[in-house]
């Protein structure tokens, strides 16, 4: 890679990368027990109510061994958020709430001093108003932005008590990175993999609706919210949502803002695993709405952005490129923040 392809400071940063640190599972709440498995030098959680779930490998609960990986690829900054699914894991508003406290303890504890690692707070998704509170408290701790379930268990992202939190996060400047995730798949997703491949995704899409038909994008025009995945479905559907908004008799009346106005509202990460997808998406919301993920380190990660001539194989200039591999990041994010 080129020092015209890098970020100012020499540094390239990833805002889709996963971290449960080990100690969190020393500190858990209660209903929720360490699941360890040897055979796969994994650990994963036991719900009380819910059962297992997947395990954590090593570099998902180990910071080393992440940026071991990260490092090989030529990322100089990770934003590690939780892993959606072990946050969505409580079945308590209380229980989830105290279990984000513990994640955020513990993330900030592993990135204090590394200038390699930024932390995304874990929200809890039962109860936005705990939602809110934890975000104040974790910004305290260092956080640069926080991750969100896309998909709550309960409802939509248009639930009224999340209003606090959307209030919060205009205020405080961090933005919401928006994640699907599931800790138990639904019975005709969980074949195939399909949970991940295609519920993900649809899940994004269904959160971008539900803003947009709760009109939080009207009452919160500061509110920063990233969408991984490349943003779901909605960049490659959302003329068909335009056209519900405009004419189905319960959407006109309501008079929201027309997705397609919400293109460059959103903000967007690059793992969508192909050129052509990721050339489509730059044309559409601009090369200063796109930023560069990885999904580190599950195996369905897309490192595509660090690999060297990628760049030019999506038809960006020197200018474009530093936008997408770091400062759009540094500028969203305010990294340059002490």
């Amino acid at each position: 890679m080129t020092a015209a392809e890098r970020a100012p400071g020499g540094r390239n940063v990833d805002v889709h990368a996963h971290l449960v640190p080990e100690a969190a599972f020393a500190r858990l709440p209660r209903g929720l027990r360490a699941n360890p498995m040897p055979q796969r030098d994994e650990i994963g959680l036991l719900v009380e109510g819910r059962g297992a779930g997947r395990g954590a490998p090593p570099a998902l609960r180990v910071l080393a061994h992440h940026r071991e990986r990260q490092a090989e690829r030529g990322v100089d900054v990770s934003l590690l958020g939780p892993w959606i699914d072990m946050v969505k894991a409580p079945l308590e508003p209380a229980v989830q709430h105290a279990w984000c406290q513990v994640l955020n303890d513990e993330l900030a504890a592993a990135t204090a001093g590394a200038g390699h690692s930024r932390f995304l707070a874990a929200l809890p998704d039962l109860d936005g108003g705990r939602a809110a509170e934890e975000l104040e408290r974790a910004a305290a701790l260092g956080a640069v932005g926080a991750l969100l379930a896309a998909n709550p268990d309960q409802g939509n992202l248009d639930r009224d008590d999340f209003e606090p939190l959307w209030r919060a996060a205009e205020r405080l400047g961090q933005p919401i990175v928006l994640h699907p995730g599931e800790f138990t798949p639904p019975p005709r997703l969980a074949r195939y993999f399909m949970v991940n491949l295609v519920g993900n995704p649809f899940e994004t899409t269904l959160a971008v609706g539900s803003l947009a038909g709760a009109g939080v994008p009207e009452r919160h025009p500061d509110l920063r919210l990233v969408l991984v995945h490349g943003g779901g479905f909605f960049p490659y559907q959302f003329g068909r949502m335009a056209a519900g908004f405009e004419r189905w008799p319960a959407l006109a009346p309501l008079r929201r803002r027309s997705p397609a106005e919400l293109l460059r509202w959103f903000h967007y990460d690059t793992v969508l695993f192909d050129d052509a997808p990721t050339r489509y998406l730059l044309d559409l919301v601009g090369d200063d709405r796109v930023l560069a993920g990885s999904d580190c380190p599950f195996a369905m990660s897309d490192h595509r952005p660090w690999e060297a001539e990628r760049p030019r194989s999506l038809g960006l200039d020197e200018a474009a490129s530093r936008r997408v591999l770091g400062e759009n990041a540094v500028r969203l994010f305010r990294l340059e923040s002490p």
